[in-house]
């Protein structure tokens, strides 16, 4: 269990391949690394966006399970709802001044667009302890992290599974 992390293509909607573009965190270790990027004031506190609901479009349960065959009219809804939820978990700000902390605090596919990213480490790398932060003593996993960001802040963002 933890926090599968992939650096995603320019559009948001794919996840680049490699071993530098993923990135885990035990689920014990994500509160620490959370702590230290709100202490660096990389994070900013949103609501979680709601979720759309099947009843809203129409839909229970049963109309996703694999192996039913819609009608056009329900493929419809469902391709609806679909949209829906996926714009949820692409929603950003448009002048954003960090990452939500929902964002990484949940393990549900939100995509941290590249400008959430570059207000993040803009707010770090202003911090005057930042060339400390990144020693390469005890634990590495703070500035792998960092390299990390700065290379999905190249992309198209990433995505927390």
């Amino acid at each position: 269990m933890g926090y599968d992390i992939y650096i995603q293509t320019a559009d948001g909607k794919q996840p680049l391949q490699g071993d530098e573009k993923y990135f885990h965190f035990a689920y014990t270790a994500m509160p620490r690394t959370l702590d230290a990027m709100h202490n660096f004031g990389m994070l900013i506190e949103l609501p979680v966006p709601d979720q759309p609901k099947l009843s809203d479009f129409g839909l229970t349960g049963k109309d996703l399970q694999p192996g039913t065959d819609p009608s056009p009219e329900v493929q419809a809804r469902i391709d609806a709802f679909r949209a829906a939820y996926f714009a949820v978990k692409d929603v950003a700000q448009p002048e954003p001044k960090g990452i939500p902390a929902y964002k990484l605090r949940y393990n549900d596919g939100f995509l941290t667009t590249v400008g959430e990213i570059t207000a993040a480490l803009a707010t770090y790398e202003a911090h005057p302890h930042v060339a400390m932060a990144e020693m390469p003593v005890g634990d590495l996993t703070w500035p792998r992290w960092v390299a990390f960001l700065r290379r999905a802040r190249a992309h198209g963002g990433f995505r927390t599974h």
